[in-house]
């Protein structure tokens, strides 16, 4: 017996078992545009909590209020501070 055949090897890893991420808050930075939007859209609609970010606040409620599904709107730093995942789009 050789020093590799009495190493234990880790076990194989199944791709899909992936961590639990439904839990976590993204936040889209740029949320406003053409991009952060249909990143938003997406993840809502897969479930996850969503906040878009903008310069203005209230474009981002705007349009977080537009894409519905519970996303909800903020400036920038305030979408940041409450996010676990940060997106700039």
């Amino acid at each position: 017996m050789t020093s590799t055949d009495s190493a234990q090897k880790a076990p194989a890893k199944d791709p899909w078992d992936l961590p639990d991420v439904s839990g976590y808050v993204v936040g889209v930075l740029g949320g406003t545009g053409p991009q952060g939007k249909g990143l938003a859209h997406r993840l809502a609609r897969a479930g996850q909590k969503v906040i878009i970010g903008s310069r203005s606040a209230e474009r981002a409620e705007a349009a977080a209020a537009e894409l519905g599904d519970g996303i909800e709107g903020a400036d920038n730093a305030e979408t940041a501070r409450r996010s676990d995942i940060v997106i700039v789009a």
